[in-house]
């Protein structure tokens, strides 16, 4: 298993874990509150490891812009 949290802000964080070859999460959470969530089981549709960073920070910026 891999797992790794980065702190971004003061109430902001990243979570990413891999538990397995096709088990996997990214997280974007401010304080408790899950702001972008991607899973492996949750319909996103994996084309690559490079797509897949590119829409999850896509949907960090627009979440941070809408001040979520």
């Amino acid at each position: 298993m891999y797992r790794e949290q980065l702190l971004l802000s003061h109430d902001v964080r990243l979570d990413v874990e891999v538990s397995g070859k096709d088990r996997w999460k990214l997280l974007l959470r401010k304080g408790k509150k899950i702001v972008v969530e991607y899973r492996s089981d949750g319909g996103y549709d994996f084309k690559s490891v490079e797509q897949l960073r590119y829409d999850f920070e896509r949907d960090v910026e627009n979440a941070q812009r809408q001040g979520r």
